[in-house]
C-alpha cells in the first residue's frame, strides 16, 4: 500500500479544511511547492493535489498545479472541480499521470465513458461520501446516490480505480470507519485509494490490511500525528 500525502490548493495556499467546509482552515502554508518538496524529499512516491477553488467554483490554481507537475520529480494525481473533458486534456498535457473526477462522473455517465477511453487507466473516480450518500460539488451537495450504485455502475469502464473520501470524518483526526471501506472493497475488484480520518499508524495498518491500493494523508501529517518519512517506510 502506498502512502500519498495530500497537498489540498485554496488561494494559491496549501490548506487542509474539517470536512472540506471552507473557514474551517487548521493548516494554512504559502510555500505549496515547498510542501510538495518536503513530501517528496521524505520518500512520496506520489503527491495528491486536490483545486479546493475549482472545485467549490471560486476560481482555480490551474498556474500552480502546473509548475508543481512541472517542478517534481515523483508523479501526481490531480482533482477538484474536472468537470470538462477540455480540462481533463489540460492537466494531462500539464504531466499529471492521474485525473481525478468526481461530480461530473456521477452525474454524467456518457462523459465519464468517454474520457476513461481517451485516457485508460488514467482516470480515477473520486466517490466522496457521507453518510452513504455520494457526494457532489465540492462536498457541498448530495448526489442522492449509494455509494456502492455508483461503483457497481462505473466498476467495468476502463478506469484505474476509485478514490473513497468519508466526509464524515475528514480532517477531524478521529480516526477512520472501516466499515463503509470494508464494504466498497469487496464492492470492486478496482484499486480503491483511501482517504478520510486517517490519524495513526494504527488506521494505516488496518487500511493495507483491507486491501487498500493507497491512502491519501492529510491533516495527520501536518499536524505531526504521524511521522510520514516512518509511514512511508512501514508501508512502501
Amino acid at each position: 500500500m502506498k502512502v500519498i500525502p495530500a497537498v489540498d490548493v485554496k488561494d494559491g495556499k496549501c490548506v487542509q479544511l474539517v470536512g472540506g467546509k471552507p473557514g474551517t482552515e487548521k493548516v494554512s502554508i504559502d510555500d505549496v511547492d515547498g510542501v510538495a518538496r518536503k513530501w517528496q524529499a521524505e520518500g512520496a512516491e506520489m503527491v495528491h493535489i486536490i483545486d479546493l477553488d475549482s472545485a467549490l467554483g471560486t476560481g482555480n490554481n490551474e498556474c500552480l498545479i502546473e509548475a508543481l507537475a512541472a517542478s517534481l520529480t515523483i508523479p501526481v494525481q490531480v482533482g477538484g472541480g474536472v468537470r470538462t473533458e477540455e480540462k481533463v486534456e489540460r492537466l494531462f498535457e500539464m504531466g499529471c499521470e492521474r485525473v481525478i473526477v468526481g461530480t461530473r462522473a456521477i452525474q454524467d455517465r456518457q462523459f465519464i465513458e468517454r474520457v476513461a477511453a481517451d485516457y485508460p487507466d488514467g482516470i480515477v473516480v473520486a466517490i466522496d461520501s457521507a453518510e452513504d450518500q455520494v457526494l457532489i460539488k465540492g462536498w457541498q451537495e448530495s448526489s442522492g446516490k449509494p455509494l456502492l450504485d455508483v461503483v457497481r455502475d462505473l466498476e467495468n469502464l476502463p478506469i484505474f480505480g476509485f478514490l473513497y473520501t468519508n466526509v464524515d470524518v475528514e480532517g477531524r483526526l478521529e480516526g477512520i470507519n472501516p466499515d463503509p471501506i470494508k464494504a466498497l472493497m469487496t464492492g470492486t475488484k478496482k484499486p480503491v485509494i483511501v482517504s478520510g480520518g486517517i490519524t495513526t499508524l494504527g488506521d494505516l495498518d488496518a487500511l493495507q490490511k483491507m486491501g487498500a491500493h493507497s491512502a491519501v494523508v492529510g491533516m495527520a501529517i501536518y499536524t505531526g500525528r504521524i511521522d510520514f518519512k516512518k509511514a512511508v517506510r512501514m508501508f512502501t
